[in-house]
């Protein structure tokens, strides 16, 4: 899975976060003035460490006949295999999880480590009716709108790709992500881009 990794780093943004960087001083003046002075070190080391981060996410489940609970399963833990490390997410990530087939079913807030492997395991798929997959990118526009997503710059959309696609461009970008290549990867729409897992981007 590593051009999915990559592909994936591509949606980090610049932002400080809290914690000492400590590549930013030199240690020299920093011991010279601990010895002269005691508690006075003559450079302090920043409070901030600036890092390339991903910060929100959508992540879409369909959640037709097509997808059982095992294939969602393994494509979360791929997917958390790839940001779970720590350069990957900020301490505290905005993801949410949506669930749906012909309608939006349920949607989880992700924002720990904890609260992903939790989802990852007591996941319940709801709905097995048929794919549209149109009332998810509704359901992040109200998000966007009520400033709950505030810097989403991607969403994965994992299926089969057997549904009824929208036909804007969105605002951010979207990957439709297949475990393996089937007849349907032809239905992604051109402002999409068509991925499959473990074997690289496909653009439409």
């Amino acid at each position: 899975a590593y051009r999915y990794s990559r592909y994936l780093r591509r949606f980090t943004v610049q932002r400080e976060e809290a914690e000492l960087d400590l590549n930013s001083f030199d240690y020299i003046f920093y011991h010279l003035g601990m010895e002269r002075y005691g508690n006075m070190p003559l450079l302090e080391p920043l409070e901030y460490k600036e890092g390339n981060k991903l910060e929100e996410l959508v992540i879409a489940i369909d959640t037709s006949g097509s997808c059982s609970r095992e294939t969602v399963s393994r494509f979360l833990s791929e997917t958390y295999a790839i940001l779970g490390a720590s350069e990957n997410f900020f301490r505290r990530m905005t993801v949410y999880l949506i669930q749906c087939d012909c309608m939006v079913q349920s949607a989880a807030v992700i924002l720990s480590p904890e609260d992903w492997a939790r989802q990852s395991r007591q996941i319940v798929i709801q709905g097995r009716g048929g794919t549209d997959f149109t009332p998810v990118f509704r359901y992040v526009d109200k998000l966007r709108a009520e400033k709950k997503l505030k810097n989403l710059r991607a969403l994965l959309y994992f299926t089969d790709g057997d549904g009824f696609y929208p036909s804007e461009k969105t605002a951010y970008e979207t990957a439709f992500v297949f475990l393996e290549k089937n007849a349907h990867l032809d239905k992604v729409p051109p402002w999409a881009v068509r991925l499959v897992v473990g074997e690289g981007v496909i653009r439409a």
